[in-house]
């Protein structure tokens, strides 16, 4: 009889060690984690961090972990929940599955607790592999999307991953395992209503918070149910499934062995904009590149997508409402007139201007059955951009499978590089970022993961 879901996670994560990891697991952590660091810098100044910073009860009181990888410190939970609040409320956060931001949840939680206890980098690397190897296959249990529910999969998955890893960080046995993923369940939640507004990532950081508290309780010798994932019209998984049809009982054979950080690995957003506009920003700069396209040219700019990926889009908050870090058209606006895509864009100085008003007036989404299905959810935009020009030429990008950053088109250690500075530039001086990014790309070199940035 195949071992029960919940224990097999369990067991799974309190076993794991550096040694069983591939190297291209490994490299996959390292990516992540630097590249989350900078983009929680990144973050800093965003109106949501500001706020829940000044809502820490331990802020300046508990010394156990530092907000920010500043100087200012906190209790591991609140650490986490405003490194994570700070890390989603830029949305420049890497991908992995469904739609998934694995780095945003674990990272926080990882360096906040390792900080405490003294962790090296490669007790981290291995404690984010239990999460995200656990979460890999409870998002691959349901045939049917989270947020056709409403559900935050990031907000709903995050506090089990961080309980699995912090329970492997801190060596617990399968039993304590158990309990904490049992208590980690009922801290599940998160709204897609909540997206474009400040509750998003701060639903993301409770969800971290949310992990951290279920492994100090469990610690503590707090009960839980150990059956809290799988049980039958009971458990998380049932309550959460979008149309009930979420696989209870197929085994976790090749849990260990077959590894989704190899396969599926993380992928890092070249462009501050959502998941939905990348692939739209790369097709958009090919041809501007390619053709020197001038703004003052461009008589209409269409954005192709599938028929099923129009049905998500067309219903997101962000086609009713002009939120600059969400706009797909603004992001390809300027694609056109930057020939680049930066923190820029998002500035009323640019996406304000005449100009530019006048361009994304020509913009529009058009579905095209010709483009197939994405085989993964939250792809968006397919790549292919249609620029009808003054002189009645029409060019046209084709559609991509994914888009540069993607794990099967990784970006170059230099170019991590240029993506980690653009982020924490107005945080750190060149050589104390440059610093911190080396550590963080090799983190398997560092010795105790309190050092980093001192």
């Amino acid at each position: 009889m195949p071992t029960a879901l919940s224990r097999a996670l369990a067991g799974f994560a309190s076993g794991l060690r550096y040694e069983h990891l591939p190297a291209r697991a490994i490299e996959a952590v390292r990516i992540g984690m630097a590249d989350t660091v900078g983009v929680m810098l990144s973050g800093i100044d965003m109106p949501v961090s500001r706020h829940v910073l000044a809502s820490l009860g331990t802020r300046g009181v508990k010394n156990e972990a530092r907000i920010q990888l500043g100087t200012e410190t906190a209790s591991v939970a609140d650490a986490t929940l405003v490194n994570a609040v700070t890390t989603s409320s830029v949305v420049f956060d890497d991908v992995a599955f469904a739609g998934c931001h694995t780095s945003t949840v674990l990272m926080p939680a990882l360096l906040a607790e390792g900080e405490r206890i003294g962790a090296s980098g490669r007790r981290v690397i291995q404690a984010y592999a239990a999460g995200y190897e656990a979460w890999a296959r409870l998002a691959e249990r349901d045939p049917d999307s989270y947020s056709s529910k409403g559900w935050h999969a990031t907000a709903c998955f995050g506090p089990l991953a961080v309980a699995l890893a912090l329970a492997n960080l801190r060596g617990f046995d399968e039993a304590t395992t158990l309990r904490a993923l049992g208590i980690a369940a009922s801290m599940s939640g998160g709204i897609t209503a909540s997206f474009d507004t400040d509750v998003g990532p701060f639903q993301i950081g409770r969800g971290a918070a949310g992990g951290v508290l279920a492994v100090q309780l469990a610690e503590a010798g707090m009960s839980a149910p150990a059956d809290a994932l799988e049980r039958s019209g009971r458990g998380m998984l049932v309550a959460l499934s979008p149309k009930g049809a979420v696989d209870l009982e197929s085994p976790l054979d090749d849990l260990g062995s077959a590894w989704r950080l190899e396969s599926i690995g993380i992928n890092v957003k070249q462009y501050p904009f959502g998941n939905i506009a990348q692939r739209a920003v790369d097709g958009a700069l090919d041809l501007a590149n390619a053709h020197d396209v001038k703004p003052q040219q461009v008589m209409r700019v269409e954005l192709l997508i599938s028929d099923a990926q129009y049905a998500v889009i067309s219903k997101s908050p962000s086609v009713l409402h002009f939120v600059p870090s969400h706009s797909v058209p603004l992001a390809v606006v300027a694609a056109l007139f930057e020939k680049r895509v930066t923190f820029d864009a998002l500035e009323e100085s640019f996406h304000g201007r005449p100009d530019v008003q006048a361009l994304l007036q020509k913009v529009e989404t058009v579905a095209d059955s010709r483009i197939p299905a994405d085989t993964q959810p939250n792809l968006g935009f397919s790549g292919g951009v249609r620029l009808h020009l003054a002189d009645g030429r029409v060019l046209e990008s084709p559609s991509v499978d994914y888009a540069r950053g993607h794990w099967t088109r990784p970006m170059s250690e230099a170019e991590l590089w240029q993506k980690f500075w653009s982020c924490s530039s107005k945080q750190l001086a060149q050589p104390q970022a440059e610093k911190l990014f080396a550590s963080l790309i090799r983190l398997d070199e560092v010795a105790n993961v309190g050092t980093l940035n001192r």
